[in-house]
């Protein structure tokens, strides 16, 4: 079953009234309370991710769920400015990029990394995640696809090799997102990002 689509907006439109259909489809699935606060909870965390791209952006939010298996799906065309570049590869490179703080924070920035096709350095493990391949036939873009499974494998097999891999577990343990959702994946094609979230409930 799939949600009616929702616009959401990096100034906050359309978020309240997706909070409302998340938490409705919840209790529609016969979730429990805790779990439908569950549910809201991440979609907050996506929604955060907006907030953190500078400018304005648009993009639509539904929801897949079949049973007690959800997925949160957010999905933006993401047109990067000369502006929006040139703050963005400003903080990085001053070391005061505060976006980069935290699980999220170095996924978005990992992602404005990807849409910039910037050379800035990638947050620590986060590139080797990520897989990309050629859609040769359709049209020709690269697709990058990033998933939190990968990336907490990665970590751990680094666990004994370096120190930073030892902090950006610790950053995983503290994340809302990473503790509650099963897996995330992000797919980047273009300037076309999506992101999905997916919990199941027993």
């Amino acid at each position: 079953m799939k949600s009616a689509l929702i616009t959401v907006t990096s100034d906050g439109q359309g978020i309240i009234e997706s909070l409302s259909m998340t938490e409705r489809l919840g209790t529609e699935h016969n979730l429990d309370k805790k779990s439908v606060l569950h549910l809201r909870l991440l979609a907050e965390e996506l929604f955060g991710m907006l907030r953190g791209i500078a400018g304005d952006v648009e993009a639509s939010y539904w929801i897949e769920a079949e049973d007690k298996k959800f997925e949160l799906h957010m999905k933006s065309d993401v047109d990067m400015s000369l502006g929006m570049r040139d703050q963005f590869l400003s903080a990085s490179s001053s070391g005061k990029n505060e976006a980069a703080k935290g699980f999220m924070g170095k996924l978005r920035v990992m992602i404005a990394n990807m849409l910039l096709s910037s050379d800035e350095p990638m947050p620590y493990a986060m590139i080797d995640a990520m897989s990309t391949y050629s859609m040769a036939g359709i049209s020709g873009d690269a697709v990058s696809v990033w998933s939190l499974s990968y990336y907490v494998d990665e970590i751990q097999r680094r666990m004994n090799e370096a120190k930073e891999a030892e902090e950006v577990w610790d950053e995983l343990e503290k994340s809302i997102v990473a503790n509650i959702a099963d897996d995330i994946k992000v797919t980047i094609k273009g300037k076309n990002v999506e992101i999905v979230l997916f919990k199941s409930f027993n």
